[in-house]
């Protein structure tokens, strides 16, 4: 009986964390900064639908506000909410980037196509 027990607590672990990882979990107003990128991943599934172009031009307009970013040279491109990167930056520009990319409305997911990491 005990090994069913455990067995069950693991598989509601899994069933949690599966939850977490898919963008799943309160999403309130008085969400900490680290739940930050899941709500807004939340919000943009179900909010109204955003084209590939407004989510490039929203990046890009980013990175131009953004001092660490606005002389980097990061090419942005966006499909079906997916958006993929590619860029010669520093190990922190490439961070913020990613952050930053995150944190545009209509955004899926984002992932580094090609990265040329260079010195700070």
């Amino acid at each position: 009986m005990h090994k069913l027990s455990l067995i069950l607590a693991f598989l509601a672990a899994l069933t949690l964390t599966a939850c977490v990882g898919l963008g799943g979990g309160s999403s309130s107003d008085t969400s900490t900064s680290a739940s930050t990128s899941t709500s807004l991943s939340d919000n943009a599934r179900r909010g109204p639908k955003v084209s590939d172009s407004e989510i490039t031009a929203s990046i890009k307009d980013a990175f131009k506000q953004d001092d660490l970013l606005s002389n980097a040279s990061i090419t942005v491109t966006s499909d079906q909410g997916v958006v993929s990167m590619s860029g010669r930056l520093t190990a922190r520009a490439a961070n913020r980037a990613m952050s930053l990319a995150r944190a545009a409305p209509g955004v899926y997911r984002v992932v580094w196509s090609s990265i040329d990491y260079i010195p700070e």
